[in-house]
């Protein structure tokens, strides 16, 4: 069975050493400082990890992975959540250009406005109701549709530009509430999925925009 050879190098940190093709690892022991502590072990017993990764016993002579640092995966997991809330912003940013962006907003007012006057008339929407109304009809009287059509579909559009914002402002207040005050790396693992989750939903809103 294919054996390595675990010693202490000068420094007092773990190295591994592996024998060259018809070698056998107990040969690399020779060429090891003669008080340098070291034993052989099986690569089959090795943890699938690097050496800055495993805690070396020299005195068992046993290998294991070393447990993960809570604070170091905190700041890690804040740090990826950061990074992708940035980079889903970035792509709903540039779903649409700056000024088309927020002419969707002018369009979701005028066109609520419009929506509430109609389904109940009230006097102090009278004139804001008759200016979106007149506006979205320009629009229409150029692409050949329904005014009211094109008025629903951008409020339609301007709810799902909403949306994915504030998921991801959810997405990055979860994260900045939640990950600091993680107690176990079980309960940071359970925050990561919600975030990953938050993202799926973040995207998908943004495929309907672009749609």
């Amino acid at each position: 069975m294919s054996q390595v050879i675990i010693y202490q190098n000068n420094e007092g940190a773990a190295a591994i050493m592996s024998p060259a093709p018809g070698l056998i690892a107990s040969d690399l022991a020779a060429v090891l400082p003669e008080d340098a502590r070291h034993f052989l072990m099986d690569v089959s017993a090795l943890p699938s990890v690097g050496v800055a990764q495993m805690y070396v016993d020299f005195d068992l002579q046993t290998v294991m992975v070393k447990p993960p640092n809570l604070e170091a995966e905190k700041d890690r997991a804040l740090s990826t959540a950061r990074g992708i809330a940035l980079e889903v912003r970035r792509q709903i940013a540039t779903s649409a250009s700056p000024e088309r962006a927020l002419s969707w907003v002018l369009k979701a007012v005028y066109g609520a406005v419009w929506q509430v006057n109609e389904a109940a008339a009230n006097p102090l929407l009278a004139s804001l109701s008759a200016t979106a109304q007149a506006g979205f009809q320009l629009e229409a009287d150029i692409t050949g549709e329904d005014p009211v059509s094109v008025r629903d579909r951008s409020l339609e559009k301007a709810g799902l530009f909403f949306q994915a914002n504030q998921l991801v402002e959810g997405m990055e207040r979860l994260a900045e509430d939640r990950i600091p005050a993680a107690a176990t790396i079980v309960e940071l693992d359970t925050i990561t999925a919600q975030l990953r989750a938050l993202e799926t939903q973040t995207l998908t809103k943004l495929a309907q925009i672009r749609s």
